[in-house]
């Protein structure tokens, strides 16, 4: 699975819309401990990511995948 992570420095802001990357993006999150549910949250990059600091207070990125299905399996993997 770490072959298809994504160097963040390989993405730019999207020409259109500053809320994605161009070519769209998928992270994994840490939240904070003490969180509830989950301790790890995917999602699209990086509006996902704006929506667990504000729901959370912080998101630490993990890791960013080009393909939704390797950022949830990856996710998954890491709550065990």
């Amino acid at each position: 699975m770490s072959s298809d992570k994504v160097d963040p420095s390989k993405l730019r802001q999207h020409p259109t819309n500053p809320n994605w990357t161009d070519p769209k993006s998928y992270g994994v999150w840490e939240l904070p401990i003490g969180s509830s549910g989950k301790r790890y949250r995917f999602g699209n990059n990086p509006v996902r990511e704006i929506e667990l600091k504000k729901e959370f207070g912080n998101a630490k990125l993990v890791a960013l995948f080009l393909n939704r299905n390797n950022a949830r399996q990856y996710a998954k993997e890491l709550d065990g």
